[in-house]
């Protein structure tokens, strides 16, 4: 089994709240992974720019946090042919990892926004690396930064924060930190939002 471990980076209505798309509050516009075999060792990546459909302007929030711009967006390629290139490059055999649970709850409102859930069956199974170390170091709250955690362990900041192929680089050193550590990962099941 490999795992691959996957950040997406979203954005959303630059007018609001009140308005943003119901069906997709949140808009994927960056998918970043790193595939490790079972010993933990990078065996390949995956980064691509996503051309958005729905919000087409960036959020001035989610523009600051990323350095992303209109400019990169529209130099993406649309979301259902990244996703299935996506899925393609993660094969068969493989458990995701993430920084947290949102990312995979919003790459399924994406996957139902585009009418694409057959590309990917659930039940999802995948670890949550950020529960993974609140839990190992006994972190009052169940979510930290990830930035937090880089700087904890004492890890070399390669790039920047908010880019999804540096925090799925991040979210896979820290997860490979745990394996090295003989640490037992507990598999957490994400249930998908639409039924197969």
């Amino acid at each position: 089994m490999e795992y691959v471990v996957v950040d997406f980076e979203w954005n959303q209505s630059p007018y609001g709240k009140n308005a943003s798309n119901k069906r997709l509050p949140f808009e994927i516009i960056e998918i970043g992974a790193v595939k490790l075999d079972e010993e933990g060792r990078e065996i390949d990546r995956f980064s691509e720019m996503i051309k958005p459909k729905v919000y087409r302007k960036m959020n001035h929030v989610t523009k600051n946090l990323t350095g992303i711009t209109e400019k990169d967006l529209n130099r993406g390629t649309v979301f259902p042919k990244v996703l299935v290139d996506f899925m393609l490059w993660c094969g068969e055999d493989y458990m995701f990892c993430t920084w947290g649970n949102l990312d995979l709850l919003e790459l399924q409102r994406n996957m139902k926004f585009y009418h694409l859930e057959d590309l990917l069956v659930g039940p999802i199974k995948y670890y949550n690396v950020q529960k993974l170390f609140c839990r190992f170091y006994n972190h009052e709250s169940s979510v930290v930064s990830l930035e937090y955690a880089v700087d904890f362990l004492k890890l070399r900041h390669k790039g920047e924060f908010h880019r999804a192929i540096n925090d799925a680089e991040y979210t896979a050193e820290i997860f490979t930190f745990f394996r090295r550590q003989g640490v037992i990962i507990c598999l957490r099941v994400f249930r998908i939002l639409f039924s197969s």
